[in-house]
């Protein structure tokens, strides 16, 4: 019961600021460096920012996958749901850090070496329209299992159900 409840306390620490860290970046940090560093600079800079993000994003989601899995297998009744939507994530998390971000921006690169090429430009920009949308969906999933954890409930020794 104590290492469910500490495994849940870890969980949902990691998923706050997973949930927080994506809102923050998406909602917040990118409009503001293109509004006002202009479309090439806010490009070089979110170059260096968002890779370590999407690894970052990876990284947490493996770990939060592994603490949800403990509790599932630790108590039966709870987080099935969460495990499989966390094992989504990890997948979701690891195609962006892992694949379709470098491509995106060595596909960057190859663009900015020859800005005249309306081929390079829109082999960059599909890659970016997949990026952006695929963390749409990660922070919609991120909100998700934030709403569900704020919904599960935990039974106390004396078999009442409380909320955390």
């Amino acid at each position: 019961m104590v290492l469910n409840r500490l495994l849940y306390l870890i969980y949902g620490y990691i998923l706050v600021f997973l949930t927080g860290g994506t809102l923050v970046f998406t909602l917040f940090v990118t409009p503001v460096l293109f509004r006002s560093l202009g479309k090439n600079q806010a490009g070089h800079v979110v170059g260096v920012l968002f890779p370590p993000y999407f690894h970052l994003l990876f990284i947490f989601s493996l770990v939060a996958l592994f603490l949800q899995g403990a509790r599932y297998f630790l108590n039966k009744t709870t987080g099935k749901i969460s495990f499989i939507s966390w094992g989504i994530l990890v997948v979701m998390t690891g195609y962006l850090a892992l694949f379709l971000g470098p491509r995106a921006m060595s596909s960057r690169a190859a663009w900015f070496a020859r800005p005249e090429d309306a081929s390079l430009k829109a082999a960059f920009d599909s890659l970016h329209q997949q990026s952006v949308l695929l963390n749409g969906f990660i922070l919609a999933g991120y909100l998700a299992l934030t709403l569900f954890l704020l919904t599960e409930t935990h039974s106390t020794p004396a078999g009442r159900r409380t909320s955390p």
